[in-house]
């Protein structure tokens, strides 16, 4: 199973694709846009009209690049930015009516709990006191814990993308500037202070692109080249005081040149490096552990933890648009046995008279889905479960399939009873001209499939098929059991398909003398 998480956050958009399985997952893909969402925004509250537009861009190719691994769900969650903005609301809708894309714009709260659940499956937090710190454009997380519960969590505006807007207006800025940040920073930081002092942490982890940029510098300055990777590389207050200074006494041009920054966060690093000094002085310590999990993997975990069976599964039924069909029969409680069954003859059927349809198999599974669904409505009521299968199958999130094609077995379950379908139905309004005669000619065979299931017992175990004067034979394979009433419902049932195909049906028993039926 795949899935993929998509963090819009207040400087940057990230997404990953992750094969998920129930002992977790492994990333396939990802990608990272610095969008800048919360610039402005976090002073005006309002996003910018190029914010909404670079972000739309930026979610629509991420959404390709989910769909192209085959990605689902696509999990997309927004933070500080999108939270704060009175207008938030609006640029979440335009995404859904557009893209289809659904934004959870989640509290702080709920974000840090993500950001722990991913720091502690990244980390050693075994019989650990931990603190997780989370430095991000709009906001700081920070989350204390033991092991792996999270005992309490403090989310304050302190991003960087607000703290530079707010207090560093220079190039390189001024002393007066760092000096009026870190005391904002200082004041916001101090309840939260005075109870991590309480907890006395055994380790303090570090997440976020900030965060994770500092350490690479701090271990450049130190090797005479970054780190191939961070991820519980320790950063340590000497090696961050002089990432500091440098950041401070460099103009954004000579900050592009220094070894371990992320080019893009040349304008941001200097309010990181400020903040990220007064949070360990206030911690009284003199290590980070950078952590490159954060939220997205938080996602990733949070739906392995809450979707256990739909995770498992994948291991079953790797076929995204059967375990999807499954789940909805599943979910409504329909007769599992009589919906195999009646596909198990539906799909025969259709082998058998390829010649006579001409239709493929992208039409063969349609119609299989159709038979495993048509019942589904009696999960409503016994009667007009037909039109209840329908309603039930439009609404029911069938995942992988296209519009027209969940149309299609919904009408195909509105009609597998009752009055049969013609092109001029109200209820195939809606369908291309070639969907109506879909519909037409794979309702015709779940009627008589069906009928040869009347009494839901099986009666009828196998059957062949054969053409001859311009009539189609059927016999039955009902080993001795008595089918009269599979074949009373099997007579009513024909109309509809000797008025698609023009052939006319004759039903046999399989070792009777003569035809037991026919029409």
């Amino acid at each position: 199973m795949k899935i993929a998480a998509i963090d819009i956050g207040s400087n940057s958009i990230h997404v990953v694709v992750a094969r998920v399985s129930r002992n977790g997952f492994r990333i396939v893909d990802r990608a990272k846009e610095m969008v800048g969402l919360g610039r402005s925004t976090l002073t005006t509250g309002r996003l910018s009209p190029a914010a909404i537009d670079t972000g739309f861009r930026t979610l629509d190719t991420f959404q390709r690049l989910a769909e192209k691994h085959h990605a689902d769900p696509i999990l997309a969650v927004a933070t500080s930015a999108v939270r704060e903005a009175r207008n938030g609301g609006e640029f979440a809708l335009r995404v859904w009516e557009r893209l289809g894309l659904h934004i959870d714009v989640i509290t702080g709260a709920e974000e840090a709990r993500l950001i722990f659940l991913a720091a502690a499956h990244a980390l050693d937090f075994h019989r650990q006191r931990a603190l997780v710190v989370d430095v991000g454009g709009g906001s700081v997380e920070i989350i204390a814990g033991e092991g792996r519960r999270v005992r309490w969590s403090e989310s304050l505006k302190l991003g960087v993308v607000r703290l530079t807007e707010r207090f560093l207006k220079s190039d390189p800025p001024l002393p007066r500037e760092v000096a009026a940040l870190r005391a904002h920073a200082g004041r916001m930081l101090a309840p939260v202070f005075r109870r991590v002092r309480r907890l006395r942490p055994t380790l303090i982890a570090g997440t976020s692109g900030t965060l994770l940029n500092l350490t690479a510098m701090a271990a450049a300055l130190e090797l005479g080249k970054p780190p191939a990777r961070v991820h519980n590389r320790v950063l340590r207050w000497r090696g961050l005081e002089a990432v500091r200074r440098c950041v401070l006494g460099s103009s954004a041009e000579q900050r592009a040149r220094l070894r371990g920054l992320d080019r893009r966060r040349v304008d941001l690093i200097a309010a990181g490096a400020v903040l990220a000094e007064t949070l360990l002085r206030g911690f009284q310590a003199t290590t980070m552990r950078a952590c490159d999990w954060a939220l997205r993997e938080g996602i990733l975990l949070d739906f392995i933890a809450r979707h256990p069976e739909e995770v498992a599964a994948v291991d079953r039924i790797p076929d995204l648009r059967r375990r999807s069909v499954l789940h909805l029969a599943d979910r409504l409680r329909s007769d599992d046995a009589h919906g195999r069954h009646v596909a198990g003859l539906a799909l025969k059927l259709f082998d058998a008279t390829r010649r006579m349809h001409r239709l493929g198999a992208s039409e063969r599974e349609l119609l299989e889905f159709a038979a495993r669904l048509h019942d589904v409505g009696l999960y409503v009521n016994h009667s007009k479960h037909h039109r209840h299968s329908q309603y039930l199958i439009r609404n029911g999130e069938l995942r992988g399939f296209t519009p027209e094609e969940i149309a299609v077995i919904a009408a195909i379950a509105r009609f597998h009873k009752g009055a049969p379908p013609r092109p001029s139905h109200e209820d195939l309004a809606e369908l291309s001209p070639e969907a109506r005669r879909l519909v037409i000619q794979l309702t015709a065979i779940v009627r008589v499939a069906d009928s040869f299931d009347r009494s839901h017992h099986g009666v009828v175990r196998d059957l062949r098929v054969a053409r001859r004067d311009g009539t189609l034979r059927i016999r039955l394979d009902t080993a001795g059991r008595d089918a009269a009433l599979e074949l009373w419902g099997a007579e009513r049932k024909s109309d509809l398909w000797e008025r698609c195909f023009g052939v006319d049906l004759q039903f046999d028993i399989e070792g009777a003398k003569r035809p037991n039926a026919r029409r």
